[in-house]
């Protein structure tokens, strides 16, 4: 099951993530936002591990939570990520690195930040335990979401997933990993 919504906290709400993300926010720049030590490409960007949710983003994941009837679980994990347009030279050419945020049963909460022209891609393929990894000739897409401010998508982790690089705008998400 893959569900996009949009709007799932109103404007005002958007706006204070938004807002709080990129005045108030500090961030550690990693060498590559799918995968640490990435040896196939290079595509840098900024992150932010939540030890604590800001009351606007703890918001978000309860109305996420009970709009796809999860309010029981767990979080695993809450962070963000921001990638900025580069140079094409630079990262290559295709979508970043397909992955899994966790090997172990997990659903993921990604919400978009800002309306952007990186989409996020997720496959068919579904890993069965930690060891199974795709050869990516063997894999399809089954869904690509527009990032648009407001929208969460919400889909079980253990499909394999990936974004596409920004071209134009600044890509940032906030990424959530649910206990199944």
């Amino acid at each position: 099951m893959i569900k996009v919504i949009d709007n799932i906290i109103n404007k005002e709400e958007q706006e204070n993530i938004k807002n709080f993300l990129f005045n108030d926010t500090q961030w550690s720049m990693i060498s590559d936002v799918s995968h640490k030590d990435n040896k196939h490409q290079r595509r840098p960007g900024f992150k932010k591990v939540f030890h604590q949710l800001h009351p606007s983003i703890d918001l978000l994941l309860k109305e996420t939570a009970k709009k796809v009837k999860k309010t029981n679980e767990t979080l695993l994990e809450a962070r963000t990520f921001l990638q900025l347009p580069l140079n094409k030279e630079y990262i290559g050419t295709g979508v970043d690195t397909p992955h899994l945020d966790r090997t172990t049963p997990h659903t993921v909460f990604l919400y978009y930040v800002t309306d952007s022209d990186g989409d996020t891609v997720i496959y068919d393929y579904k890993s069965k335990d930690e060891n199974d990894i795709p050869y990516f000739e063997d894999v399809k897409e089954l869904k690509r979401v527009k990032p648009k401010q407001g929208r969460v998508v919400v889909f079980d982790g253990l499909h394999w997933h990936t974004a596409e690089q920004p071209t134009k705008d600044i890509r940032c998400i906030i990424n959530f990993n649910i206990c199944k």
